[in-house]
């Protein structure tokens, strides 16, 4: 995430003194400069370094950088430097869920302040009727899941013709989720883009050929070096059996004490178990995963990002999503698959240096997936246990 620090308020007169230097040492004009210092950014994340002066010269950029890392920020501005240079353009940014629709138009908004450019989110599970009445608006900047943006265009209410400026965030997910073929319709139709911007967590050759195909002579930035990017965080591992994964998961939380935690699980079934049991034990959790109601999801979240429940319970397509300052916490309930999505998770927490902690349960089953962790992130996850805590190991014949 963007470092940021309050100006004193004595200092308030006086702009040029909370004047981040090290933005504008990037090619920002004063108009941008001063949405950066309204939403009091200070110091540029290392995907923002790289990849704001590429995206300033105007040619299509692919940036490879982890969920948490500022990359949001790292398009925008170069997308508001367009409108503030007083350019004519319309941009098209979309993202693989509802939640990362939501942060982007969220921060959007942040540094559009009282101003132009307009900003509407468009995704599935609200109602479609109040999207279009925002469409009518005429809004320069359409954040957007693929699914609502297509339909949405077959309804005559989005023409893609006129978007010069398409960005897709986290294009690895994207594919993980089934949109190749709907982000390929929309990338064909908005056939009079003038830049385009792929940001993507890893960069494998099916991505790599779709990007050859939408966006000539790239320049390819990278803040990803295969390793945890967070040094304050601690990284764990218990082993224990998978009957008794439900009670070590109340011990640790008993014995952390977290002030935030994001508990993760691996289908959207054991989300609602461990969710159910947690509220039963009269904890402050909450659950979030794709088959709830927008309304529920939106409304845990925001309970989860002012505090008012400290544990929640998620799926890893809804953990994307979820940017939230504080976490003290990620606990793997279930260990992931994928390696990347160990960093996905784990990158929810230690954020802004601050510490955090990680911790793992992997059972007997689950030792490959902790090899291909470890090597992936080329660390030594710690072994840790709960002192007197049965973890059903032992009975294992």
């Amino acid at each position: 995430m963007t470092h940021r620090k309050k100006a004193p308020v004595a200092e308030k007169s006086k702009p040029d003194v909370v004047e981040p230097a090290a933005f504008a040492a990037l090619g920002l004009s004063p108009r941008v400069m001063s949405a950066v210092r309204r939403i009091e950014f200070q110091t540029p994340t290392e995907i923002q370094a790289k990849f704001i002066p590429a995206a300033l010269t105007g040619r299509n950029c692919i940036g490879r950088a982890r969920t948490g890392t500022g990359k949001t920020a790292a398009f925008l501005l170069p997308i508001f430097e367009h409108f503030f240079s007083g350019e004519t353009i319309h941009a098209l940014i979309l993202a693989p869920t509802r939640e990362l629709t939501q942060q982007i138009t969220r921060e959007c908004k942040k540094l559009a302040g009282k101003h132009p450019p307009g900003v509407t989110a468009i995704y599935g599970g609200q109602p479609i009727k109040r999207q279009i009445e925002n469409l009518r608006s005429n809004p320069e900047i359409i954040v957007a899941t693929p699914g609502r943006v297509i339909d949405m265009h077959k309804r005559g209410n989005i023409p893609f013709h006129r978007f010069s400026i398409v960005v897709i965030d986290e294009v690895d997910r994207m594919f993980d989720m089934g949109f190749r073929k709907d982000i390929s319709f929309i990338m064909e139709k908005c056939s009079n883009r003038i830049q385009t911007m792929f940001l993507s967590a890893t960069l494998p050759p099916d991505i790599m050929r779709f990007a050859d195909r939408f966006a000539d002579d790239p320049i390819r930035v990278s803040a990803v070096d295969d390793k945890p990017s967070v040094q304050t965080l601690e990284q764990n591992y218990i082993s224990v059996s998978k009957l008794r994964k439900t009670p070590l998961l109340l011990a640790v939380l008993e014995r952390e004490d977290p002030e935030l935690a994001l508990i993760f699980t691996r289908t959207k079934r054991d989300a609602d178990k461990v969710g159910r049991i947690l509220e039963k034990k009269g904890l402050p959790a909450r659950r979030i995963h794709g088959d709830m109601p927008q309304r529920k999801r939106e409304q845990a979240l925001q309970q989860f990002r002012d505090k008012k429940v400290k544990l929640l319970v998620a799926t890893d397509l809804m953990g994307r999503g979820i940017d939230v300052p504080g976490v003290s916490h990620v606990i793997n309930y279930d260990i992931p698959e994928n390696p990347d999505d160990y960093l996905h998770r784990t990158g929810r927490s230690a954020r802004m240096d601050a510490p955090g902690k990680a911790i793992t349960f992997v059972t007997p089953d689950d030792g490959k997936s902790l090899t291909n962790i470890e090597m992936f992130c080329n660390l030594l996850l710690y072994a840790d246990n709960i002192e007197g805590f049965d973890t059903g190991l032992k009975s294992r014949k």
